[in-house]
């Protein structure tokens, strides 16, 4: 009955160690337990945070003007009252009709506007210049379709012209020279002083130069 005894004790024994590896989820590795250890998954929908947290700073929108440019000096033309930075009508003055600078479907600007539109409303605003009294002549129904706007262009020509204000064209910047006290004045561009004559831009030596501004909100 003692070796049988026996018997049972050793076999006892391997059971009892087989079990025990089982347990631990660990393999047998030359008659011994090698246990094994893994890490718990992420639950779903979780992701480990990064190393290292990147800050990305919020990208800064580009200006359409630009900030602390000097401007023109109009002093003088407000004191005079020529009305700037509002919509107004450009009119030839003492003439005795309605002829309004206006913009034509084709881009062309003459003065042959007389009814209060958008193609008729302008403001004369500081240029950004050094020189005294120089202001871009732009029509505001325009401008409002453009970052920088539509600007009156002066040409060799009779008629002026629409384009989209540059900063610098020399084209687009208009000189405002006072005639007198009443707030009348003269624009000269690039070509010289505008003259209208029959309600017409003329390139001649004849024609008239006094215009005004006049409120577009009549």
């Amino acid at each position: 009955m003692r070796p049988i005894a026996l018997g049972v004790v050793a076999l006892t024994g391997v059971v009892l160690s087989a079990g025990c590896a089982g347990n631990t989820g660990g393999r047998t590795v030359g008659g011994s337990v090698e246990a094994s250890f893994s890490s718990p998954a992420e639950p779903a929908g979780r992701s480990s945070p990064p190393a290292e947290a990147a800050t990305t700073a919020p990208a800064t929108p580009t200006a359409t003007r630009t900030t602390g440019a000097r401007a023109s000096d109009v002093s003088q033309l407000r004191r005079l009252g020529i009305a700037l930075d509002a919509g107004v009508l450009i009119d030839v003055a003492d003439d005795g009709v309605d002829r309004w600078l206006e913009v034509a479907r084709d881009g062309s600007v003459d003065f042959t506007g007389s009814e209060r539109t958008g193609t008729t409303m302008m403001s004369l605003t500081a240029a950004p210049v050094a020189e005294r009294n120089r202001v871009l002549l732009k029509p505001l129904f325009w401008s409002e379709e453009a970052g920088a706007g539509y600007c009156v262009v002066n040409t060799a020509g009779a008629a002026l012209r629409l384009e989209e204000c540059v900063t610098g064209h020399a084209a687009q910047l208009w000189e405002v020279i006072p005639a007198g006290d009443s707030g009348q004045f003269e624009l000269r561009g690039a070509h010289g002083i505008l003259r209208v004559e029959d309600g017409r831009l003329t390139t001649g030596a004849s024609g008239r130069t006094g215009l005004q501004t006049l409120t577009y909100a009549d």
